[in-house]
């Protein structure tokens, strides 16, 4: 008797789990959805920018670990001090992606552009992505 007792309990222990871990993975694309919609993009100069309250390294990790995922190689970085970062990725059809990344005090300012013109859902996707898998 006390044996299917302690794997009700057991059950119901792991089904809270399960509903906690879902309900966490789905207020992350929430969140995730609400960082791209108050992006801006300007069409002029083909950028696509996002202010992040996180640290610049987090982000630089989260970028060089998770693009290669969507076959993007680094090829090149240039640090310009500590608080200054432009990350260099070339793509499918050898498509440039350029991601700058600068801090300012308490937020991080990341900007991304695709080839020459930019593109702007496919930057939104990028950092969606990276944003989503850190």
């Amino acid at each position: 008797m006390k044996s299917r007792f302690f794997k009700r309990v057991f059950a119901g222990m792991g089904l809270v789990f399960l509903s906690a871990t879902s309900s966490v993975a789905t207020n992350s694309e929430e969140d995730a959805i609400k960082r791209v919609q108050q992006a801006k993009y300007n069409s002029l100069t083909g950028i696509w920018e996002i202010r992040l309250n996180e640290e610049i390294r987090p982000l630089e990790a989260g970028f060089k670990n998770f693009l290669p995922d969507l076959d993007y190689v680094l090829v090149d970085e240039k640090m310009r001090n500590a608080g200054r970062n432009t990350l260099i990725f070339r793509g499918q059809g050898d498509t440039k992606v350029v991601i700058k990344l600068r801090t300012f005090g308490f937020f991080t300012k990341i900007s991304i552009r695709i080839g020459m013109t930019g593109n702007r859902s496919k930057s939104a996707q990028l950092f969606g992505y990276v944003y989503r898998s850190m």
